[in-house]
């Protein structure tokens, strides 16, 4: 499978994707996903802008980021990461098709109506409880900043501190 890591972080490209990530995994495509801002131009623009040197930046819906890792011949030659912007949106890429063994959850700023759950993780309950479908359906949820951070579990983290959301 050429997807090698697939992170939640509602900041897309950013610092940490572009050194540190890209360091421990030798990045060839960047995918960032979530339908809105493959729909929005001047995001799309902004996005590619930022590529590292030696990788090209795709934003694609949900639909078409399955479709090219599932089905693209030029995909089983790369190492795929892909940044979607929310658990919602690691949950469509899982039921529209792709198959992912772990879902990293980075970065989920404050958005009205969340609630904290670390200094860098707030979830609102839509999120909660896409992430407890994946965890249902057997995805290992992780919370990793940056690469040499603990890849342990989070779902215990998650449904003991939002326990009301987490049922």
């Amino acid at each position: 499978m050429p997807v090698i890591h697939v992170r939640m972080d509602n900041r897309l490209i950013h610092g940490q994707i572009l050194v540190s990530w890209n360091a421990e995994f030798r990045i060839d495509h960047i995918i960032v996903t979530n339908d809105q801002v493959a729909a929005d131009p001047l995001q799309v623009t902004l996005l590619k802008a930022v590529a590292p040197i030696g990788a090209k930046v795709s934003v694609l819906s949900i639909k078409d980021c399955v479709a090219y890792c599932n089905g693209n011949p030029e995909a089983e030659k790369e190492n795929i990461f892909i940044i979607a912007k929310y658990p919602e949106d690691g949950l469509a890429l899982v039921e529209n098709g792709l198959k992912m063994p772990v879902l990293n959850l980075g970065n989920q700023a404050f958005v009205r109506g969340s609630k904290k759950i670390s200094n860098t993780v707030y979830l609102t309950e839509s999120g909660v409880k896409a992430l407890k479908k994946l965890h249902e359906m057997g995805i290992r949820i992780t919370c990793r900043m940056m690469p040499p951070d603990p890849d342990t579990e989070y779902w215990p983290t998650i449904e003991k501190t939002l326990p009301e959301w987490a049922k």
